[in-house]
């Protein structure tokens, strides 16, 4: 008896399963991607002063009723940084409340971020200025850098201050309300966060930096004790200590300060009441924050006595040359070579006549 092959049948049902599942693939549907999302801004002002209230509200559109993240970006040099988070509501709307702490002048967007269902989106950019509530005076050109290269501290990180009292003259309390309005105006003037650290035992600018230091120091001297130039006509040096190797927003190589702070002639001070320390502290942390001198007598940048008659808020110049510093100016970057930091240390050059 002849035996039969079952290869024709094996191909056949072969075949015929390949076709089916041909068949198959075509007939599914392909996976829908993500839904398209629609957002939407507008600001309650374009102008306003500080601490004012400003919103910045809209909605969120998709296919879906769902609470979605949105995120408040604010546009400095190095790029978008994200400012505030919220949830929109479930019909879609959503509101922040922008914050008019410092001075400056930017945009303000909204970003929707994704879900597995929904694109992200970013909204129409809108510009916001917040502006001081009185007029500064002089020209907003009257500013110098105190180094060629720009030298500064990294904006974007909250930088640390202490007081050594111990010395202080007039007396503590005199002292400590003067740096500490000092600090407020110089953080409302360049959008750089500071935090108090307390009393400290360390000095300023003496090179002996410890790692536990803030990293600003206010302390008091005499002429006889330092090596810094505190002579008759100097009441105090102001700046920074150690740098090191930074890229800044448009990858230009600067100077990064790490640590620094203010060195008072404790006999000069000793006369001063709480106005004229003040006045001192604020030209003072100017040169700390990298701002040199203006040869004009109406900012706070000036290296003579002129001061001494300016109220109590920085002028145009002054506010334009911690814009220039500050936040607006973006963030930096370290260089590093081989694993370490480049440094280099910085005599304070600042000097004030009293």
């Amino acid at each position: 008896m002849r035996r039969l092959s079952r290869t024709p049948v094996l191909a056949a049902v072969a075949m015929l399963g390949t076709s089916a599942l041909t068949v198959s693939l075509l007939a599914a549907p392909a996976e829908a991607g993500p839904r398209k999302t629609r957002v939407s801004a507008s600001l309650s002002a374009t102008a306003t002063n500080p601490g004012e209230v400003v919103t910045l509200s809209g909605w969120v559109k998709d296919k879906g009723k769902q609470k979605r993240k949105v995120v408040l970006e604010q546009k400095i040099a190095s790029g978008w940084r994200t400012i505030g988070k919220t949830r929109s509501a479930k019909d879609g709307g959503y509101g922040f409340t922008v914050p008019t702490t410092w001075f400056y002048s930017t945009k303000l967007r909204a970003r929707v971020k994704p879900t597995r269902k929904h694109r992200g989106k970013v909204s129409r950019a809108h510009k916001l200025s917040v502006v001081p509530a009185y007029t500064p005076l002089g020209s907003p050109d009257s500013w110098e850098t105190l180094g060629e290269s720009r030298d500064r501290w990294n904006p974007c990180r909250t930088l640390t201050y202490g007081i050594n009292t111990s010395r202080a003259t007039p007396d503590a309390g005199t002292v400590s309300t003067g740096i500490h309005n000092t600090i407020a105006l110089v953080s409302q003037a360049t959008g750089v966060r500071f935090k108090f650290a307390g009393e400290t035992s360390s000095n300023p600018l003496d090179r002996k930096w410890k790692r536990k230091d803030p990293d600003i120091i206010f302390g008091w001297t005499t002429d006889a004790e330092t090596k810094l130039d505190l002579g008759p006509t100097t009441a105090a040096r102001g700046g920074y200590d150690r740098t090191r190797r930074a890229r800044d927003a448009r990858g230009k190589l600067i100077w990064e300060a790490m640590d620094g702070g203010v060195i008072y002639d404790l006999t000069d001070t000793a006369t001063m009441n709480a106005t004229e320390f003040q006045q001192l502290t604020l030209h003072e942390m100017g040169h700390v924050m990298g701002l040199g001198h203006v040869s004009v007598a109406d900012q706070y940048m000036t290296p003579g006595v002129e001061l001494y008659s300016l109220p109590l808020v920085y002028q145009a110049g002054d506010l334009n040359g911690f814009s220039k510093v500050g936040l607006q100016a973006g963030c930096t970057k370290v260089v590093r070579f081989h694993r370490k930091t480049s440094l280099e240390r910085v005599a304070p050059v600042a000097t004030t006549l009293d």
